[in-house]
């Protein structure tokens, strides 16, 4: 009998994302931790290497880690080496300049929105175009807004059709962490159409969007307001429940205590490690159906919710798994979103 040998994953930069998706990787079935990379030393390595995880790093750099107890696995060139897929989280234009080395070693990678549909010709968000992924050498995860949007949009999509899209983002100016990114007392739109609605055109090609955006002074979600045009006429109560029965879709109610984004931040805090939301909250108050018309307001946490798109991806790549709704589910249950397997499967 032939042992199952784990896919081994590759985390660069072990940053907002990176350090997400190898926490969720660590504890995935099929998968395992290859090892993180950085250029230098940062407190925040500290947590990897309590996770465990081997930290490789330029060679002028290794004495330092070497000095403060790292597992050192060697330079990144040696991670590329020894990774099976290689989940590049670095700022934005770095994985650019990282392609090439990936290619030498034809070594699978995914790297993130903040990237060019270009870079790799392919981009990715789990209900839209789970299937498609499978057995790719490159895909991008798109960004934490496509992702939310790609969520409902996809929904929609397949359960009445949708003729047209507007979706209006008010999008949080930083992370919480980019303190250097303020303070900030102005709103600042973006000039004309944003990004965002042609970003889901590269998941669903076949989707007519039109977005704008503006962004605010805080730093805890970006809140959407969409208006959905169906292609058939539907019911408020219809579409909460299928909201309620879709993956990494959460509705709740203003007045049981999630009234902001605030109150919505206050309740993960409790709930779940580093209080991550990489569910898509809906407001359930202002979720309304006229005709063929739903509106929608919806909070997206920018730091956490395309953390089990990544792990979905290195599935579908990697051929874990080939069952959309399967691979969903498994991803759900390490992640912990509360959903019930019969939602699923």
């Amino acid at each position: 009998m032939v042992a199952f040998m784990a896919i081994k994953v590759g985390i660069v930069g072990y940053g907002t994302i990176g350090k997400r998706v190898a926490d969720i990787v660590k504890n995935s079935k099929g998968m395992e931790i290859a090892g993180v990379t950085s250029r230098s030393y940062s407190c925040r390595l500290d947590i990897a290497k309590d996770r465990g995880f081997s930290v490789f790093v330029p060679e002028d750099a290794a004495t330092e880690f070497d000095n403060r107890g790292f597992k050192v696995g060697g330079t990144f060139e040696d991670l590329c080496e020894t990774a099976d897929i290689v989940v590049d989280a670095t700022p934005n234009k770095i994985p650019p300049k990282n392609m090439p080395f990936y290619d030498n070693h034809n070594l699978k990678v995914i790297v993130q929105g903040g990237e060019s549909h270009e870079l790799t010709g392919f981009s990715f968000s789990s209900l839209a175009n789970y299937e498609e992924a499978l057995n790719r050498n490159k895909c991008r995860v798109v960004s934490c807004n496509t992702t939310g949007l790609s969520r409902v949009i996809s929904t929609l999509d397949s359960a009445y059709g949708v003729d047209n899209v507007f979706a209006s983002l008010i999008r949080r100016a930083a992370d919480p962490r980019e303190s250097s990114k303020g303070p900030i007392n102005a709103v600042k739109p973006v000039m004309g159409v944003s990004h965002h609605g042609p970003d889901v055109r590269t998941v669903m090609p076949h989707i007519d969007i039109y977005s704008m955006a503006v962004a605010v002074p805080h730093t805890l979600s970006h809140v959407h307001t969409l208006r959905v045009k169906l292609k058939k006429e539907t019911s408020r109560e219809d579409v909460v429940a299928l909201f309620d029965k879709t993956p990494r879709i959460v509705i709740g109610k203003g007045k049981e205590g999630f009234g902001d984004t605030c109150q919505v931040a206050e309740y993960y805090r409790d709930f779940r490690l580093r209080y991550d939301m990489p569910e898509l909250f809906i407001w359930d108050e202002p979720l309304d159906v006229v005709g063929k018309y739903v509106y929608i307001m919806a909070n997206v946490h920018q730091e956490s919710i395309v953390v089990p798109e990544n792990i979905d991806c290195i599935k579908a790549m990697c051929g874990l798994e080939t069952d959309k709704m399967k691979a969903i589910y498994e991803t759900d249950k390490v992640v912990g979103i509360a959903k019930a397997r019969h939602c699923y499967i």
